[in-house]
Parts: structure tokens; sequence; C-alpha cells
């Protein structure tokens, strides 16, 4: 199994910590198991055309993580199974994480390899060899690693913000995490996403220091406007939201759009004759509340895909400049 080893003198990672991570990944991948003899210090090092203490150097370092063990005349052998695999990542990791840390950490890992196990097939399908896969694997963890951007979604209740959060998400490929209005991040986010209710203040409040923000056109779901209009002009709609300026701003988009009888609710307890009650679809404790009381409309949003689009050009503008302005390009 050994024998598909490499190495590279041109790496700036040594020799040895070479060895070590292949066999630590030969091992955690099962291709190493438990009582299987590894070639002696003499003999690799006459493979990899390398110094002998060098491989005496990385079997020490296994030895140490818990991965192989001396056997007398058998040399050096295979040990610990996952127990040495969970361990050694244990150990390796610079801080104290719980068991649950580990275990979450482990299972990433495996799933890493899965994935670039394959892509390494393929690569070498395709003629690479093993020194230009590493370099291109490292280059694109580097590439990927300067695309990161911390990208947030304002809004002015958890809920609200959560959903759209999510939603951008999928659509936009990079992470987006909800941030509540007001609410003052540790660091300058890289990109702010809002709605245009909340624009101006949220571009007032991140004006120092400046920070991109792009609103973003949230529309109410076909059917749900539907359902609304279908309600006799005799009748009260009441909204229901978890803040009174979010169920202001429903109603007074609805009022635009030719709606008219509709009242603002302070609650669930507080429906003073209205009959329907929208509530937004992501707070369904809102409708578990009033459903056997009065008719339920879950006023459901979505995304313009416009505004989509907007935001996704930011984003990928975003990306280039942070990785053509970090240090590997200056």
């Amino acid at each position: 199994m050994l024998s598909s080893m490499s190495v590279s003198r041109h790496s700036d990672v040594p020799v040895y910590r070479q060895i070590v991570s292949q066999v630590t990944l030969l091992i955690e991948m099962g291709l190493l198991t438990d009582g299987e003899r590894l070639p002696g210090s003499r003999l690799l090092a006459g493979n990899l055309g390398i110094n002998r203490n060098t491989v005496a150097h990385a079997y020490g370092e296994l030895r140490e993580l818990g991965l192989i063990e001396p056997r007398g005349r058998n040399g050096m052998v295979v040990v610990g199974g996952s127990e040495a695999r969970s361990s050694s990542e244990a150990r390796s990791s610079s801080e104290v994480r719980s068991s649950s840390e580990v275990r979450s950490s482990s299972a990433a890992r495996i799933k890493a390899r899965e994935i670039l196990a394959v892509a390494a097939r393929e690569c070498l399908r395709l003629g690479l060899g093993a020194d230009e896969i590493r370099d291109l694997v490292g280059g694109l963890a580097t590439w990927e690693a300067g695309q990161a951007l911390d990208v947030r979604f304002v809004e002015c209740n958890a809920e609200r913000a959560g959903y759209f959060a999510d939603e951008l998400t999928g659509q936009l490929g990079v992470p987006v995490k909800p941030l509540l209005l007001g609410a003052q991040p540790a660091e300058p986010p890289d990109l702010v996403l809002t709605t245009f209710f909340h624009l101006a203040e949220v571009r007032a409040r991140l004006r120092r220091p400046p920070t991109e923000v792009v609103a973003i056109v949230a529309t109410p779901h076909l059917q749900t406007l539907v359902q609304i209009a279908q309600v006799p002009k005799d009748r009260t709609v009441g909204v229901l939201y978890s803040t009174t300026d979010q169920a202001t701003a429903i109603r007074d988009s609805l009022a635009s759009a030719g709606i008219t009888n509709i009242q603002v609710l302070a609650g669930p307890d507080d429906l003073r004759g209205a009959d329907p009650v929208v509530v937004p679809s992501e707070m369904p404790e809102l409708a578990r509340a009033l459903r056997g009381r009065v008719r339920v409309i879950e006023y459901g949003n979505m995304l313009d895909a416009a505004s989509v689009r907007m935001a996704g050009e930011v984003v990928r503008d975003l990306q280039l400049s942070k990785v053509w302005h970090s240090p590997s390009h200056e």
C-alpha cells in the first residue's frame, strides 16, 4: 500500500510531515489495518529516494500519535483503529473540544476524504501525477478560503431573518447568516442583505465602517394575495406578526394593492372581529394559536429573482476582490 506514496522536496511541508500525513490518511481510510506491517525505514527511504533518518522521524511521529508501534522482528505495525483516529484528531487540535465536537470533526474529515478520493482518481485518469494533484488541491483550498465572505441578512425579527437567510443561502450558494436589526456583529460583515423596508436604517447603522448593503425584494406568493382578495369587503382581515411594525408594513403593502379592509392585531387574543387572520408562514406557532377560532391565511413570501441575481453579482465581485487582495496576490 505504501508503494503509492510519494513526497515532494519542493513543497513547503517538510518531507517527514508528508509521510506522516499520507500514512495517517491510509489508516483513517481503512487502507492500512491493525496488525499490518510497515516497510522498514531503510526500505521506505530507498523507495522514496530520501534519507533514512527522515523516515525514522516520521515513524516516531506516528508512534506518538498512537497509530503504529514496534513489534520486534515484525518492525512497525499499525495499531489503534478508530480509537487511534479519534485520539489523534483530539491531540492535534490546538484547542480543547468536547467529545461531540471531536465526533463532528471526524465525520467531516471522513466525508471530505470520500469527496477528495473520487476527485483524485479522476485526476489520475487524466494523467496528472500525485504532485500535480497535491498542488491543485492546495491552490483550490487557498482560493476557496479567500472567497469566504461574511454575508448577513438583516430583519427586525428572528423568524424572518432566519427564514430569508436560509432561502438566500440556497440561492446564492454562499452561507448567509441571520442578523437582527440593531444587533452589532463582532466584525463588520462583507455584505449585508435586507428588505427595502429596512434599507435606510441598515445603511445608517453600517455607515462606519462602510459595509456593502443590498436590498432584496420580498413579495407575497400569488396564492396568498388571491386568498386575501377573495375575502368579502364587509369582513375584516386581521394581520398578526411578531412586531407591530412588520404587521403595519404588510397592511400598507396590501392597501397599495387595493385591499383596504385590513386591521393590525396586537396579539392572538386581540382579534376584534377579524376573520380571517394573516400570519407569517415562518411563524407556525401563531397559526397554531389561532386555529379553531378563526380562519388563518399564512402569508408566504418569495424572493424576487432579479434582486437575488443582483445580490449574486455583488457576491461574486466581493469574492474576486477578496482573493485578489489576499496576501498570496500581493
